[in-house]
Protein backbone atom coordinates (compact mmCIF):
# COMPACT_ATOMS: atom_id res chain seq x y z
CA UNK A 1 0.00 0.00 0.00
CA UNK A 2 1.54 3.20 -0.97
CA UNK A 3 1.26 6.59 -3.47
CA UNK A 4 1.84 4.48 -6.72
CA UNK A 5 -0.56 6.06 -9.61
CA UNK A 6 0.18 9.56 -8.91
CA UNK A 7 2.26 11.36 -11.76
CA UNK A 8 5.25 11.69 -9.94
CA UNK A 9 8.61 10.18 -10.62
CA UNK A 10 9.56 9.26 -6.71
CA UNK A 11 5.91 8.06 -6.26
CA UNK A 12 6.15 5.58 -9.25
CA UNK A 13 9.95 4.53 -9.28
CA UNK A 14 9.59 3.84 -5.12
CA UNK A 15 6.66 1.87 -5.84
CA UNK A 16 8.33 -0.25 -8.47
CA UNK A 17 11.56 -0.74 -5.89
CA UNK A 18 9.17 -1.88 -2.99
CA UNK A 19 7.64 -4.13 -5.24
CA UNK A 20 10.59 -5.41 -6.58
CA UNK A 21 12.67 -6.29 -3.35
CA UNK A 22 9.47 -7.66 -1.50
CA UNK A 23 9.53 -10.17 -5.02
CA UNK A 24 13.76 -11.07 -4.47
CA UNK A 25 13.20 -12.37 -0.73
CA UNK A 26 10.99 -14.76 -2.91
CA UNK A 27 7.65 -13.31 -2.42
CA UNK A 28 4.89 -13.11 -4.44
CA UNK A 29 3.80 -9.25 -4.16
CA UNK A 30 0.96 -6.89 -5.69
CA UNK A 31 0.50 -3.13 -5.18
CA UNK A 32 -3.17 -2.27 -3.78
CA UNK A 33 -4.31 -0.48 -6.52
CA UNK A 34 -6.42 1.98 -3.92
CA UNK A 35 -6.34 5.62 -4.71
CA UNK A 36 -7.30 8.24 -2.04
CA UNK A 37 -9.39 11.15 -2.23
CA UNK A 38 -6.56 13.55 -3.11
CA UNK A 39 -5.76 11.11 -6.28
CA UNK A 40 -8.31 13.47 -8.10
CA UNK A 41 -6.00 16.24 -8.17
CA UNK A 42 -4.05 14.61 -11.54
CA UNK A 43 -7.65 14.33 -13.51
CA UNK A 44 -7.23 16.63 -16.61
CA UNK A 45 -10.34 18.16 -16.51
CA UNK A 46 -11.06 19.27 -12.69
CA UNK A 47 -14.73 21.16 -12.51
CA UNK A 48 -13.62 21.50 -9.12
CA UNK A 49 -10.75 23.79 -10.09
CA UNK A 50 -11.52 25.24 -12.98
CA UNK A 51 -7.89 27.54 -12.71
CA UNK A 52 -5.73 24.22 -12.92
CA UNK A 53 -8.65 23.08 -15.57
CA UNK A 54 -7.33 25.95 -17.99
CA UNK A 55 -3.63 25.65 -17.19
CA UNK A 56 -4.04 22.25 -18.38
CA UNK A 57 -6.17 22.80 -21.20
CA UNK A 58 -3.37 25.24 -22.87
CA UNK A 59 -0.75 22.19 -22.90
CA UNK A 60 -3.07 19.66 -22.73
CA UNK A 61 -0.89 17.54 -25.82
CA UNK A 62 2.07 17.57 -22.70
CA UNK A 63 -0.20 16.59 -19.77
CA UNK A 64 -2.06 14.05 -22.09
CA UNK A 65 1.75 12.35 -22.69
CA UNK A 66 2.94 12.71 -19.09
CA UNK A 67 -1.01 11.06 -18.40
CA UNK A 68 0.00 8.15 -21.31
CA UNK A 69 3.44 7.88 -20.04
CA UNK A 70 2.58 7.27 -16.46
CA UNK A 71 -0.13 4.50 -17.11
CA UNK A 72 1.56 2.49 -19.62
CA UNK A 73 4.49 2.34 -16.80
CA UNK A 74 2.24 1.39 -14.07
CA UNK A 75 0.75 -1.51 -17.19
CA UNK A 76 4.34 -2.89 -17.79
CA UNK A 77 5.80 -2.71 -13.81
CA UNK A 78 3.18 -2.38 -11.52
CA UNK A 79 1.51 -6.08 -10.34
CA UNK A 80 -1.65 -4.50 -9.49
CA UNK A 81 -4.54 -5.92 -7.64
CA UNK A 82 -8.30 -4.75 -8.61
CA UNK A 83 -8.93 -1.28 -8.01
CA UNK A 84 -10.42 0.20 -5.07
CA UNK A 85 -10.87 4.15 -3.83
CA UNK A 86 -11.96 6.17 -0.79
CA UNK A 87 -15.50 5.54 -1.81
CA UNK A 88 -15.20 2.03 -1.00
CA UNK A 89 -12.81 1.63 1.48
CA UNK A 90 -14.42 -1.31 3.26
CA UNK A 91 -14.03 -3.35 0.10
CA UNK A 92 -10.51 -3.49 0.51
CA UNK A 93 -10.84 -6.22 3.45
CA UNK A 94 -11.79 -8.70 0.85
CA UNK A 95 -7.62 -8.78 0.45
CA UNK A 96 -7.35 -10.36 3.59
CA UNK A 97 -8.49 -13.66 2.05
CA UNK A 98 -5.44 -13.54 -0.77
CA UNK A 99 -2.79 -12.43 1.39
CA UNK A 100 -0.81 -12.88 4.12
CA UNK A 101 1.16 -9.89 4.77
CA UNK A 102 0.33 -6.40 4.31
CA UNK A 103 2.82 -4.01 3.59
CA UNK A 104 2.76 0.05 3.55
CA UNK A 105 5.34 2.09 2.28
CA UNK A 106 7.48 4.22 0.95
CA UNK A 107 6.33 7.95 0.32
CA UNK A 108 4.21 10.73 1.99
CA UNK A 109 1.45 8.17 3.33
CA UNK A 110 1.95 9.14 6.66
CA UNK A 111 2.31 12.85 5.83
CA UNK A 112 -0.87 14.11 7.60
CA UNK A 113 -0.43 17.41 6.31
CA UNK A 114 -0.29 15.80 2.82
CA UNK A 115 -2.71 13.63 3.00
CA UNK A 116 -5.15 16.31 4.88
CA UNK A 117 -5.78 13.93 7.99
CA UNK A 118 -5.02 10.08 8.70
CA UNK A 119 -6.08 8.19 5.78
CA UNK A 120 -6.53 5.08 7.81
CA UNK A 121 -6.09 2.11 4.74
CA UNK A 122 -2.51 3.95 4.36
CA UNK A 123 -2.01 2.60 8.04
CA UNK A 124 -3.54 -0.98 7.25
CA UNK A 125 -7.11 -0.44 9.14
CA UNK A 126 -8.53 -3.21 6.38
CA UNK A 127 -5.98 -5.68 7.10
CA UNK A 128 -7.77 -7.69 10.12
CA UNK A 129 -5.55 -10.22 11.89
CA UNK A 130 -3.07 -10.60 9.46
CA UNK A 131 0.63 -9.60 9.87
CA UNK A 132 1.06 -5.34 9.14
CA UNK A 133 4.61 -3.77 8.07
CA UNK A 134 5.41 -0.45 7.49
CA UNK A 135 8.06 -0.28 5.44
CA UNK A 136 9.85 2.95 5.41
CA UNK A 137 6.74 5.30 4.50
CA UNK A 138 7.41 9.03 5.20
CA UNK A 139 5.99 11.43 7.91
CA UNK A 140 8.09 14.40 5.83
CA UNK A 141 7.86 16.55 9.15
CA UNK A 142 8.61 16.95 12.35
CA UNK A 143 5.05 18.42 12.95
CA UNK A 144 1.77 18.40 11.84
CA UNK A 145 -1.22 20.75 11.63
CA UNK A 146 -3.09 19.91 14.81
CA UNK A 147 -6.25 19.62 12.88
CA UNK A 148 -4.53 17.03 10.70
CA UNK A 149 -2.96 15.25 13.72
CA UNK A 150 -5.36 12.67 15.43
CA UNK A 151 -2.90 11.14 18.13
CA UNK A 152 -5.67 8.22 19.02
CA UNK A 153 -6.56 7.66 15.99
CA UNK A 154 -2.85 6.91 14.76
CA UNK A 155 -1.93 5.04 17.93
CA UNK A 156 -4.52 3.12 17.51
CA UNK A 157 -3.62 2.22 14.20
CA UNK A 158 0.27 1.59 15.08
CA UNK A 159 -0.48 -0.71 17.71
CA UNK A 160 -1.24 -3.22 15.27
CA UNK A 161 1.73 -3.13 13.72
CA UNK A 162 4.00 -6.37 13.80
CA UNK A 163 6.76 -4.08 12.41
CA UNK A 164 7.66 -0.52 12.18
CA UNK A 165 9.85 1.84 10.80
CA UNK A 166 9.77 5.05 8.85
CA UNK A 167 12.19 7.12 6.10
CA UNK A 168 13.28 9.66 7.90
CA UNK A 169 15.55 9.55 11.33
CA UNK A 170 14.33 13.09 12.37
CA UNK A 171 10.60 12.15 12.04
CA UNK A 172 10.92 9.21 14.68
CA UNK A 173 9.61 11.42 18.20
CA UNK A 174 6.82 12.12 16.01
CA UNK A 175 5.28 8.43 16.54
CA UNK A 176 7.16 6.99 18.36
CA UNK A 177 5.45 8.12 21.85
CA UNK A 178 2.33 6.93 20.58
CA UNK A 179 3.57 2.92 20.13
CA UNK A 180 5.37 0.72 22.39
CA UNK A 181 6.95 -0.58 19.40
CA UNK A 182 10.42 0.38 18.67
CA UNK A 183 10.35 2.38 15.15
CA UNK A 184 13.37 1.92 13.13
CA UNK A 185 15.00 3.66 10.16
CA UNK A 186 14.72 2.31 6.44
CA UNK A 187 15.98 3.86 3.12
CA UNK A 188 14.07 5.16 0.76
CA UNK A 189 13.44 1.23 -1.88
CA UNK A 190 14.74 3.10 -4.77
CA UNK A 191 17.91 2.53 -3.22
CA UNK A 192 17.62 -1.39 -1.99
CA UNK A 193 18.16 -2.00 -5.70
CA UNK A 194 21.36 -1.31 -7.13
CA UNK A 195 21.99 0.38 -11.11
CA UNK A 196 21.51 -3.40 -12.93
CA UNK A 197 17.70 -3.38 -11.69
CA UNK A 198 17.17 -0.69 -13.84
CA UNK A 199 18.91 -1.47 -16.57
CA UNK A 200 15.68 -1.83 -18.71
CA UNK A 201 14.85 1.70 -17.92
CA UNK A 202 17.97 3.21 -18.63
CA UNK A 203 18.33 1.76 -22.09
CA UNK A 204 14.99 2.61 -23.20
CA UNK A 205 15.12 6.65 -23.93
CA UNK A 206 18.54 7.52 -25.15
CA UNK A 207 19.48 10.82 -26.44
CA UNK A 208 22.32 11.43 -28.39
CA UNK A 209 25.03 13.67 -27.48
CA UNK A 210 26.71 15.54 -24.41
CA UNK A 211 23.51 17.06 -22.30
CA UNK A 212 22.75 18.28 -18.79
CA UNK A 213 20.24 17.04 -17.34
CA UNK A 214 18.12 19.65 -14.80
CA UNK A 215 15.32 18.57 -12.72
CA UNK A 216 13.23 21.10 -10.19
CA UNK A 217 10.86 20.20 -7.84
CA UNK A 218 10.09 22.99 -6.79
CA UNK A 219 10.46 26.57 -7.52
CA UNK A 220 15.09 27.04 -7.19
CA UNK A 221 15.99 30.66 -8.95
CA UNK A 222 19.74 29.65 -7.77
CA UNK A 223 19.17 26.02 -10.08
CA UNK A 224 17.46 28.01 -12.88
CA UNK A 225 20.65 30.69 -12.55
CA UNK A 226 23.35 28.11 -12.40
CA UNK A 227 22.19 25.90 -15.69
CA UNK A 228 21.60 29.43 -17.91
CA UNK A 229 25.27 29.96 -16.65
CA UNK A 230 26.19 26.42 -18.41
CA UNK A 231 24.25 26.90 -21.24
CA UNK A 232 25.96 30.34 -22.43
CA UNK A 233 29.32 28.46 -21.73
CA UNK A 234 27.26 25.90 -24.59
CA UNK A 235 26.33 23.02 -22.34
CA UNK A 236 23.30 21.62 -24.11
CA UNK A 237 20.70 20.75 -21.14
CA UNK A 238 17.68 18.85 -21.13
CA UNK A 239 14.96 19.39 -18.61
CA UNK A 240 11.03 18.85 -17.12
CA UNK A 241 9.03 21.04 -15.95
CA UNK A 242 5.21 22.22 -16.26
CA UNK A 243 6.42 25.63 -17.15
CA UNK A 244 9.02 26.46 -19.82
CA UNK A 245 12.00 27.50 -18.36
CA UNK A 246 14.19 30.57 -19.57
CA UNK A 247 17.17 28.45 -20.21
CA UNK A 248 19.23 29.23 -23.49
CA UNK A 249 20.21 25.87 -25.36
CA UNK A 250 17.38 24.04 -23.54
CA UNK A 251 14.38 21.62 -24.82
CA UNK A 252 11.67 20.82 -21.79
CA UNK A 253 11.05 17.32 -22.21
CA UNK A 254 7.76 17.74 -20.33
CA UNK A 255 5.26 14.59 -20.82
CA UNK A 256 7.98 12.12 -20.18
CA UNK A 257 7.40 9.38 -17.90
CA UNK A 258 9.53 7.30 -15.38
CA UNK A 259 11.47 5.37 -17.38
CA UNK A 260 12.66 8.57 -19.41
CA UNK A 261 13.18 10.09 -16.41
CA UNK A 262 15.57 7.24 -15.59
CA UNK A 263 17.34 7.23 -18.67
CA UNK A 264 18.31 11.09 -18.45
CA UNK A 265 19.70 10.81 -15.54
CA UNK A 266 21.29 7.51 -16.55
CA UNK A 267 23.17 9.10 -19.81
CA UNK A 268 23.92 12.76 -18.59
CA UNK A 269 27.02 14.23 -18.52
CA UNK A 270 26.16 15.98 -15.40
CA UNK A 271 22.59 16.33 -13.39
CA UNK A 272 21.68 19.38 -11.77
CA UNK A 273 18.48 18.92 -9.36
CA UNK A 274 16.31 19.86 -6.14
CA UNK A 275 14.77 16.11 -6.20
CA UNK A 276 15.82 13.67 -4.03
CA UNK A 277 14.74 10.91 -6.18
CA UNK A 278 16.91 12.76 -8.80
CA UNK A 279 19.85 12.66 -6.77
CA UNK A 280 18.90 8.92 -5.86
CA UNK A 281 19.72 7.73 -9.54
CA UNK A 282 22.34 10.32 -9.77
CA UNK A 283 23.88 8.15 -7.26
CA UNK A 284 23.04 4.67 -8.04
CA UNK A 285 24.26 5.37 -11.98
CA UNK A 286 27.56 7.13 -10.65
CA UNK A 287 26.72 10.60 -12.89
CA UNK A 288 28.01 13.97 -11.52
CA UNK A 289 25.18 15.99 -9.91
CA UNK A 290 24.70 18.89 -8.07
CA UNK A 291 22.34 19.33 -5.26
CA UNK A 292 20.70 22.69 -4.78
CA UNK A 293 19.25 22.07 -1.68
CA UNK A 294 17.69 25.97 -0.57
CA UNK A 295 14.74 24.75 1.35
CA UNK A 296 13.32 22.73 4.54
CA UNK A 297 12.69 19.68 2.32
CA UNK A 298 16.61 19.25 1.53
CA UNK A 299 17.03 17.90 4.95
CA UNK A 300 16.61 13.98 3.63
CA UNK A 301 18.85 14.59 1.01
CA UNK A 302 21.47 16.20 3.70
CA UNK A 303 21.02 13.04 5.15
CA UNK A 304 21.53 10.75 2.10
CA UNK A 305 24.63 12.63 1.07
CA UNK A 306 26.54 13.10 4.56
CA UNK A 307 25.36 9.07 5.15
CA UNK A 308 27.59 8.73 1.78
CA UNK A 309 30.41 10.68 2.48
CA UNK A 310 29.48 13.38 -0.17
CA UNK A 311 27.86 16.20 1.37
CA UNK A 312 29.89 18.47 -0.58
CA UNK A 313 27.28 17.86 -3.55
CA UNK A 314 24.92 19.76 -2.34
CA UNK A 315 25.04 24.11 -2.51
CA UNK A 316 22.73 26.42 -1.35
CA UNK A 317 23.75 29.31 -4.06
CA UNK A 318 24.83 29.74 -7.59
CA UNK A 319 27.42 27.28 -8.90
CA UNK A 320 27.97 26.85 -12.32
CA UNK A 321 31.77 25.10 -12.14
CA UNK A 322 31.85 22.14 -13.99
CA UNK A 323 30.07 19.17 -11.92
CA UNK A 324 33.13 17.08 -11.03
CA UNK A 325 33.32 13.15 -10.80
CA UNK A 326 33.50 11.47 -7.42
CA UNK A 327 35.25 8.54 -5.98
CA UNK A 328 32.44 6.09 -6.38
CA UNK A 329 34.06 2.83 -4.83
CA UNK A 330 33.99 4.75 -1.52
CA UNK A 331 30.20 5.50 -2.01
CA UNK A 332 29.03 2.54 -2.84
CA UNK A 333 30.82 0.64 -0.21
CA UNK A 334 28.95 3.51 2.06
CA UNK A 335 25.70 2.46 -0.07
CA UNK A 336 25.97 -1.43 0.56
CA UNK A 337 26.38 -0.26 4.89
CA UNK A 338 23.24 1.02 4.21
CA UNK A 339 21.42 -1.27 2.60
CA UNK A 340 22.67 -4.21 4.73
CA UNK A 341 20.32 -2.82 7.48
CA UNK A 342 16.98 -2.40 5.69
CA UNK A 343 17.52 -5.57 3.78
CA UNK A 344 18.10 -6.90 7.25
CA UNK A 345 14.80 -4.92 8.40
CA UNK A 346 12.79 -5.68 5.88
CA UNK A 347 13.54 -10.18 5.85
CA UNK A 348 13.20 -9.93 9.39
CA UNK A 349 9.54 -8.16 9.07
CA UNK A 350 8.40 -10.72 6.30
CA UNK A 351 9.64 -14.12 7.44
Amino acid sequence: MTFHCSYNFGSALQAYAIQEAISKLGHSVHLIDYRSNNWEQYRLIDPKHPRKTIRTLRRFKRFWSREVAFKKFAAQRFQLTRRFDWRNEKKLEVLQRENDCFVCGSDQIWNLDCTQGVVEPFFLSFAGDKRRVAYAPSLAHTSFRPENFDKGKVAKLLSKFDYLSVREGETVPLFQPLVNKKIEVTLDPTLLLDADAYAGMANAYIKEGPYIFTYLLRECPELIESATAMANEGSYIYYISEKDLHIPNSVNLFGAGPEEFVSLIAHADAVLTNSFHATVFSILFHRPFRVFATDESASRMHNLLGKLGILKRSVADVDASPVADENWNEVDRRLSDLRKGSWDYLRRALS
